[in-house]
Parts: structure tokens; sequence; C-alpha cells
């Protein structure tokens, strides 16, 4: 069963994605089904991968780092919310010409919108149980988010996109203080 921290972390993680991808769907309107299953899918994968990456380094420093572990997690994941927040509001890049984005496009912002997954992973190292489950609703919620945002994104257009990446930075910080408060109350 998932907890709601488990869901709260993934649909979090997955607004960077959606963000990015409503932005997409707003410069490239005709994009194919089948090119947004595939773009979703690689932006699932590497959400999925990059906190199983994190939480393998936080492993190998969890012994190490156990008894500040809460205020780790909570500077981490607090200054990742902020970063998500500030950065739903600054302005978008440039659109493009071209009638479908370049896979070397996707990819780029695909690993660009993992970056902050990595640096949960290591907090899931230091506070979860159940991490396949949460990998795997990461790159679940990721890959639904990023293909909703691709359909949708020449309807509702970039500014969604800021809203969603707002309140996924407002979520990260979030869980960082209940992960402190619940640790120093215990």
């Amino acid at each position: 069963m998932l907890s709601v921290q488990t869901l709260v972390i993934a649909f979090s993680l997955s607004t960077d994605a959606f963000a990015a991808s409503l932005a997409k769907g707003a410069r490239f309107p005709a994009l194919a089904v089948n090119r947004s299953i595939a773009i979703a899918l690689g932006f699932g994968v590497l959400e999925a991968l990059a906190p199983l990456l994190g939480y393998v380094l936080g492993q190998q420093f969890s012994a190490v780092i156990a008894d500040v572990d809460h205020w780790i997690a909570f500077v981490l994941l607090g200054f990742l919310g902020l970063r998500m927040v500030w950065k739903s509001f600054s302005p978008a890049e440039d659109a493009s010409d071209a009638l479908i984005p370049s896979w070397s496009a996707v990819a780029v912002t695909a690993l660009g919108t993992s970056v902050d997954a990595t640096v949960v992973g290591v907090t899931l190292a230091l506070v979860s149980d159940n991490i396949p489950m949460t990998i795997v609703a990461i790159g679940l919620v990721t890959f639904g988010m990023t293909f909703i945002g691709l359909r949708v994104g020449g309807i509702v257009g970039r500014r969604a996109g800021s809203w969603a990446e707002c309140a996924g930075g407002i979520g990260l910080a979030a869980i960082g203080v209940n992960i402190l408060v619940s640790h120093l109350m215990a």
C-alpha cells in the first residue's frame, strides 16, 4: 500500500517534468500520441532511476550520518522545494520553431528534471522503508504527468506549468518539515 508521503513525493517530483511537458506541449501542439508516450516513458524512467542512484549513495553514508539524518533531509528537501518555487516564477526559455522536439532536447530536459529526484533519493535512504514501491510510484506518476502535460500543453500553456512546479516545491519542502518535526517529537 502506498503511503501518503510516498504519493506526495511522487507527485512533487513529477511536477517539474509536468511543467516541462506542458511547455513542450504548448510549443509542439501537433505532437503525435506515440511520440508523447515515448517522451513520457523517458521522463518516467529517468525520474525513477535518479532517486535509486541517490538512495544507493545515501545507503553508503547512512551509518555515518544517522544522528543528523533528519536535519539533512530537512535541509535538502527544503532547499530543493524552495528552489522549485523560485524556478516556477522565473522566465521560461524561448520557444523553438521546430514542429517536434528533438530527442537530444528531450533527453536534456528529462535529465534536468531528474536531478532533484537524485537528492530526494538520498533522503529516502534515511527515512523510507519501502524503496521499491516509492521508485515505481515516482516513475509511474512521472510518466502519467508527463504524458498529460504533453497532451494538454497546447490548451493550458506554460502558465499552468509554473503553478504545478510551485506546488511541487511546496510539497517537497513540507515533507522536509514533516520529517524534521516528527523526528524531533519522537
